[in-house]
C-alpha cells in the first residue's frame, strides 16, 4: 500500500487487518507480527515489537488508499501509548505492542527521526 501497488481490493483487506486489534491494531498498533500468528511475541525483536519505522509504511499506506480516519485513530493510538513519547522519557528502539513499554535501544534515532512526519501526518 505505500508504494501505491496494491489494488483497491487488497488495500481494503490490508486495512482489514490493519485496524483489527487482533491482528495489527494492538495497545501501540503495528507490530511487527501479527498478534495471531503462531509467531507472535511482544518482546523478540522482530517477532513483534513496534518499530516507529514499520508504521510509518503502514500509515502512509493507509493514507495513500484514502484511509485517513483510520490513520489518524492509529497514529494517535501509537503516540499516545507508546512509553515516554508524552513526557520526557527517551525515545526507543521498538516498543512492546500490548503494553507500550520501551524496548531495546534508547535514544534510537530513526525513531526520533519519524516523529515529526507522523505527528505532522506527512506520511
Amino acid at each position: 500500500m505505500w508504494t501505491g501497488t496494491a489494488s483497491r481490493t487488497q488495500a481494503r483487506a490490508v486495512r482489514d487487518k490493519l485496524t483489527d486489534p487482533a491482528e495489527f491494531a494492538t495497545t501501540v498498533p503495528f507490530p511487527t507480527v501479527s498478534k495471531s500468528s503462531l509467531y507472535f511475541s511482544p518482546t523478540a525483536y522482530w517477532r513483534g515489537p513496534v518499530w516507529f519505522d514499520q508504521a510509518y509504511f503502514a500509515l502512509g499506506g493507509l493514507r495513500r488508499y484514502g484511509y485517513d480516519k483510520d490513520a489518524n485513530a492509529l497514529t494517535e493510538q501509537l503516540l499516545t501509548r507508546a512509553s515516554g513519547l508524552t513526557g520526557n522519557g527517551s525515545i526507543m528502539e521498538n516498543y512492546d505492542p500490548m503494553t507500550g513499554a520501551p524496548l531495546n535501544s534508547p535514544n534510537f534515532s530513526w525513531s526520533a527521526a519519524l516523529l515529526l512526519p507522523m505527528l505532522t501526518r506527512d506520511n
